[in-house]
């Protein structure tokens, strides 16, 4: 009898333990290869009596891109806003500023943080003299109750001047879910004290099998949905819901001790009630305006919109002023619309486009900002996206583009990337921190920042991935006494470098990665980048170190020592045997026509059979995939052939119709350029 007992505690002990070890494998590998549940169950927050939970001030945490897949940094700042700049209180006491409170729609997670519409928004409110700080209390799974307490405990409430609520369709439903407050018999308003978790509860949470246990659950009811005809559950998929902060609220109070009654339907729409009457004395108590913004991913409810008016209470809809620029958005349904995540329930950088466009026109016309028309604004707002990879989200609707230069670039990059930058600095090892610091001056503001400390350039980049350190950096430097430059590159007038990662060495560290590269000789000029070889340039940058050495100003627009030749609605640059071709405010109707290029030679047997009859060599191109575009605008280089070279005649045209533009070079008027084309 003892033996079989000491047997069976044997095998349940294996068993329990056979079980663990699963459990165990199961959760490293969601962590490693499926982290689809990273997120909710890794959030950075901290308990709250009040609110139940809210972000960790300075921290940050990283997720990808809903559609792209690309991962990007968010900060919490020192407020504990999701934004990547620190707020002072002597900030917040010289400025106008704006606080918009809201759901996942106004944090904005999903997005490097220069797309989310508070930052456009800011940029455009700062462009009038005036100075203003838009402030971005965007809580993901915050609802109308804690967003109300969000506010009342924020210490600087009464510095804020101007409040948008970003109402979303399921605030309603937040404020069942939490149980924060329940009206009393006699229908006063009662805050309940948030639910306290146990230990256990906080270890349960921040594992990834209970949100798959959840995901397959809720998978079940996906399938019973599509059975049963119920197309309103449908049209939120099962990775949307997973994202979204509410499972850890739901997970959380799966395991509480005490759980809060369920709200009423009928109870919930009157506690929204109540708390939209307080947040508005409270706001005009404090001197502030108090406005909710209807956000566009379902249409207005009517029994909100009446209830706002019943109480005096101003409202923006934006699907009324989104379908102002897209008049066929109004019949599209959201799940179909292209200001969306496709792979997420989220708007996406376009939809925050066209949100700070038109917060700013409500602020135009209730804060007294100077009237401006729509190219103003396109063109003001396309200032803001030069600054950043990936320009604009939508296309200029009206304007041209506007221009932005690299001073103006490296100004919006440090004020709206502050923490990215800082802490790419603090994030590699102290020889490149205390480098770096000690700088002049940033001298290129890129993928890649520049900065030239001494004799040495450094390579500083936040967020850096093994794909940045891939590709390989071309470094072209004109010196400033020519003597210095060895016999062969002279004519050129600049040297070239290119070298890896591996040849120079990074220093990575958990918050960016830098490296360095010396200068052979006191330069004037560099001009640098990366590219990845047989595949073109990933990015570039110029700068000016000693401008006034030789007297000159930093161009709008230089190709290293390479002379403009042709001066025509293209520029056409010669640095050796490449032609540049460079276009500021430069659209895709630029890029699309197609290009003819004839080239003379100087010695006609150097012809193709097959053109010796036109006397000269046809080198046509189009392909406008090929043309790098930045700040400067579109730029794409062309390899010109190895003999010598007598004239050049290019343009643009569309086949059956006169040429768009042309120009032409004879290289025997200007002796630098015959000599930099007979170099091999």
């Amino acid at each position: 009898m003892k033996k079989e007992l000491f047997s069976m505690a044997v095998n349940l002990g294996l068993l329990l333990m056979s079980g663990a070890v699963g459990l165990a494998l199961c959760e490293v590998s969601l962590r490693l290869f499926y982290p689809k549940y990273r997120y909710v169950a890794e959030a950075q927050f901290s308990s709250d009596a009040m609110r139940i939970w809210t972000r960790t001030p300075n921290s940050r945490d990283w997720m990808n891109h809903p559609d792209t897949l690309v991962a990007h940094s968010f900060y919490h700042n020192n407020l504990a806003l999701r934004q990547h700049r620190d707020f002072r209180k002597a900030d917040l006491a010289a400025t106008t500023n704006i606080g918009v409170f809201g759901d996942s729609f106004t944090e904005n997670i999903g997005m490097p943080v220069q797309y989310s519409f508070t930052e456009p928004l800011d940029y455009l409110l700062n462009l009038g003299g005036e100075r203003f700080n838009v402030l971005n209390f965007g809580v993901s799974g915050y609802g109308t109750d804690r967003l109300l307490l969000h506010y009342e405990h924020f210490r600087y409430a009464e510095d804020l001047d101007h409040i948008f609520y970003m109402y979303c369709h399921n605030d309603l439903e937040n404020i069942r879910q939490t149980g924060l407050f329940h009206l009393d018999d006699a229908g006063h308003l009662v805050w309940n004290e948030a639910i306290r978790e146990s230990w256990w509860t906080s270890l349960i949470r921040r594992l990834h099998i209970p949100y798959l246990i959840l995901d397959v659950r809720h998978r079940g009811s996906f399938l019973m949905a599509e059975t049963t005809g119920n197309t309103a559950y449908l049209k939120r998929g099962i990775g949307e819901r997973v994202r979204d902060e509410r499972y850890g609220a739901r997970l959380r109070r799966a395991w509480s001790r005490r759980r809060p009654a369920p709200t009423a339907r009928k109870d919930a729409l009157e506690i929204f009630r109540q708390l939209i009457r307080r947040w508005k004395h409270l706001a005009e108590s404090n001197g502030s305006t108090f406005s909710v913004v209807l956000l566009p991913d379902s249409p207005p409810q009517p029994v909100v919109v009446d209830l706002l008016k019943a109480e005096d209470i101003e409202s923006i809809v934006l699907d009324d002023c989104f379908g102002n620029y897209d008049s066929a958005h109004p019949d599209r349904a959201w799940i179909n619309s292209p200001y969306r995540f496709r792979n997420d329930y989220h708007w996406n950088e376009a939809g925050n486009q066209l949100a700070a466009l038109c917060l700013y026109r409500f602020l135009e016309e209730n804060v007294g900002l100077p009237s401006r028309s729509e190219d103003w604004l396109w063109e003001a707002i396309s200032r803001y996206y030069a600054a950043f990879r990936g320009g604009m989200p939508l296309e200029t609707r009206g304007g041209a583009k506007g221009a932005v230069s690299l001073e103006a670039a490296a100004a919006i990059r440090e004020k709206y990337l502050a923490l990215d930058m800082s802490n790419a600095l603090k994030g590699v090892q102290n020889e490149f921190i205390q480098l770096v610091a000690q700088s002049d001056k940033r001298i290129i503001a890129s993928n890649f920042d520049l900065y030239l400390h001494r004799n040495d350039l450094f390579y500083v980049k936040a967020d850096c991935r093994p794909a940045d350190m891939e590709a390989r950096f071309f470094l072209h430097m004109i010196p400033v006494d020519e003597k210095d430059l060895g016999e062969p590159r002279r004519s050129l007038g600049f040297i070239r470098r290119s070298f890896n990662f591996a040849m120079r060495g990074f220093r990575i560290g958990r918050h960016g990665c830098a490296t360095k590269t010396p200068l052979p000789y006191p330069v004037r000029y560099i001009r640098t980048g990366q590219y990845v070889p047989d595949k073109g340039r990933l990015w570039e940058g110029e700068g000016w170190i000693d401008p006034h050495s030789v007297g000159e100003e930093r161009p709008k627009f230089s190709v290293a020592a390479g002379t403009r030749i042709i001066q025509s609605d293209f520029d056409v640059y010669l640095e050796g045997r490449e032609l540049v071709y460079h276009k500021a405010d430069c659209g895709p109707a630029d890029r699309a026509a197609s290009f003819f290029l004839h080239v003379t030679p100087v010695d006609e047997t150097d012809l193709p059979r097959r053109r010796v009859e036109h006397g000269f060599d046809n080198q046509d191109f189009r392909n406008p995939s090929k043309f790098r575009v930045n700040e400067f605008g579109c730029t794409r280089t062309v390899q010109l052939p190895t003999y010598a070279i007598r004239r050049i005649r290019t343009g643009q045209y569309i086949p059956g119709k006169d040429p768009l533009w042309e120009g032409e070079f004879a290289t025997e008027q200007n002796a630098l350029e015959q000599n930099a084309l007979e170099q091999n």
